[in-house]
């Protein structure tokens, strides 16, 4: 497992893709702005050409010929998008703070405060559990997946972003002064995202092993 999850980060994915989150966190530097874009470029910039990348380099029968098990190579591949999301929330933290120290935090939709990581940890994760079964179903179909789950993205980040900017209730939690009402959104976010990326990768590796 350890060695294919050092394949996945070395030699499967584009360095390249690891220098991507520092680069589109310079997006933060738009004032008043819909931040929630930013970690939305993964799913259209980095995803399609990671995949597609496995089947051009013939990666899954490369791994056919190796003695592990089919859930290992789950494992590692679906362990390997996590890290790469992660490091997306960790260049937003980073830029974001920048952001709030040179405009300070106000927008007029979701600002750049814990609530916001919270949503985005969970949009990820509703990007994921769309994806990463469905491909796995095949190894090698992920087309109909990604555009199923960067509209259903788009719209979960449509509804809080408006939801900030025009409804009351919305914004009170969002936008709220208050730490504790912040760090409750970012903790259930946490909590979301470790909870649907579980049943995220029981169910790609339930689906891969039906694969011959």
């Amino acid at each position: 497992m350890k060695n294919l999850l050092y394949k996945e980060l070395t030699f499967s994915i584009n360095q390249f893709f690891f220098i991507i989150p520092f680069v589109l966190a310079v997006l933060f530097f738009i004032p008043n702005w819909l931040y929630s874009l930013v970690i939305m470029y993964f799913f259209w910039i980095s995803v399609p050409q990671i995949i597609g990348g496995y089947t051009a380099q013939l990666d899954y029968k490369f791994c056919s010929i190796l003695p592990v098990a089919k859930k290992d190579i789950v494992n590692s591949k679906v362990i390997a998008f996590l890290i790469l999301e992660l490091i997306h929330i960790i260049a937003a933290a980073i830029f974001g703070i920048i952001h709030n120290l040179i405009y300070g935090s106000w927008n007029l939709f979701m600002e750049i405060n814990p609530a916001y990581f919270g949503v985005m940890l969970v949009m990820l994760a509703l990007f994921n559990i769309i994806l990463l079964p469905s491909y796995f179903k095949t190894a090698y179909k992920f087309g109909k997946p990604i555009i199923i789950g960067v509209f259903a993205t788009l719209l979960f980040a449509g509804i809080f972003e408006v939801g900030a900017a025009i409804i009351p209730f919305m914004s009170s939690i969002l936008k709220s002064t208050n730490v504790l009402i912040q760090l409750t959104v970012l903790f259930s976010g946490i909590v979301l995202f470790a909870v649907i990326n579980y049943i995220t990768l029981k169910r790609s590796i339930s689906n891969f092993e039906r694969i011959k």
